[in-house]
């Protein structure tokens, strides 16, 4: 089970308005956190999962992308993380393969100092949205 708030909150802002968001929202609570690699300028954290999550896969049956080894994979994005004090302003990115989340790809664009731990206090943004209808977590 992923207990960081930090990622819960990017996930989401990140499935909203995805065709699939209930299933992919049903993915979270059998998801947890792998690994973490620290790039300097970001992160990429992965995910395990336990086997009940095959009951929430989304249909990959009409996939156009796939990876080296022949698995469908998708990108969902449009999530920019604000933190002004730690010098974040980046873009989240939740990548799936075969139908389940596989991992989360955070690149800040301020430089290579990236937190190693989750930061306290953020904004997160739907960056694909109108005004109107965006959405915004502030912590």
């Amino acid at each position: 089970m992923i207990k960081s708030q930090y990622i819960l909150d990017i996930f989401d802002l990140a499935f909203d308005d995805h065709s699939d968001c209930n299933l992919l929202r049903n993915q979270i609570q059998f998801l947890s956190v792998r690994e973490i690699e620290h790039t300097g300028i970001g992160a990429f954290i992965y995910f395990s999962f336990h086997d009940q999550i095959l009951q929430f896969k989304l249909d990959t049956s009409d996939s156009t992308k796939f990876d080296i080894e022949g698995n469908p994979t998708d990108i969902i994005n449009g999530i920019e993380i604000v933190n002004p004090d730690l010098l974040i302003l980046a873009d989240a990115t939740v990548y799936l393969k075969n139908g389940i989340i596989d991992y989360l790809e955070i690149w800040n664009k301020c430089g290579e100092n990236y937190v190693k731990a989750d930061p306290e206090h953020y904004q997160l943004n739907q960056i694909w949205r109108d005004r109107k209808r965006k959405r915004t977590i502030i912590r």
